[in-house]
């Protein structure tokens, strides 16, 4: 049991006293995964054909890229997963609305939405004649 305890202890340290680790591997992750996706796409890093068997195939260069993109994401994912897991078992927690609820919340912001959409065309086509008599008097 005291073993259990000391052990506990130690992990507790180490969380809080090399929080510091968790965010250099987020950062190295997105980099990492930023990589990857430049060589993936080729024009921003493009990797050469070589005499290396890694890299004699374009075939084997997608691959290699696909594999640093996935080395990136699990390194980010895995920086980023004790951040998000305390809120997961939050959203356990809340009361969510039932399907009419959802619809009903749903038509009113969709309702705003055109409403504002169609106050910025009305706002368009009674500033726009101001505006073009007022660039012509400048012209």
């Amino acid at each position: 049991m005291a073993e259990e305890k000391k052990s506990f202890k130690v992990l507790e340290i180490l969380k809080r006293e090399y929080a510091f680790e968790g965010v250099l591997l987020a950062v190295l992750g997105a980099l990492v995964l930023v990589l990857g996706v430049y060589i993936f796409e080729g024009e921003v890093l493009e990797v050469t054909l070589t005499n290396w068997w890694i890299f004699d195939a374009p075939w084997k260069i997608t691959t290699f890229s696909v594999i640093v993109m996935l080395i990136g994401l699990s390194a980010l994912v895995y920086a980023l997963a004790p951040f998000f897991l305390p809120g997961l078992k939050e959203m356990n927690k809340v009361s969510w609305p039932n399907r009419e609820m959802t619809n009903n919340y749903l038509a009113r912001v969709f309702g705003f939405l055109l409403f504002l959409a169609a106050v910025f065309i009305v706002f368009d086509f009674v500033l726009q004649p101001i505006f073009d008599a007022l660039y012509r008097l400048g012209a």
